[in-house]
């Protein structure tokens, strides 16, 4: 059994991988939520929660395949987005405006 010093040696390890990919592009996340919603966000219900879930989700892709754009992309982050942009579909269908 691994121990908590174990667990986070290797949780260190995978940070430093991704972010040798992706830079530190979390920093940037919130950038971006700010300019994609200026007006701020009021959610209400389930549905809205989920919806926006899945949304983050999309935006943490785009904005990590960003980050490796000039060197070609990367393919994993490409396959992601399309996976959450489906389930934002389905949300969409199961709750129409």
């Amino acid at each position: 059994m691994k121990t908590v010093p174990e667990i986070l040696r290797e949780c260190a390890e995978t940070y430093e991988e991704r972010n040798k990919v992706y830079g530190n592009n979390y920093k940037k996340f919130g950038a971006v939520m700010a300019a994609v919603f200026p007006n701020g966000l009021c959610l209400y219900t389930v549905e809205d929660f989920n919806r926006l879930g899945v949304f983050i989700q999309c935006v943490s892709k785009v904005t990590r395949y960003s980050e490796t754009l000039t060197r070609g992309g990367h393919q994993d982050s490409a396959h992601d987005l399309s996976v959450y942009a489906a389930m934002l579909e389905e949300l969409t269908d199961a709750n129409p405006s």
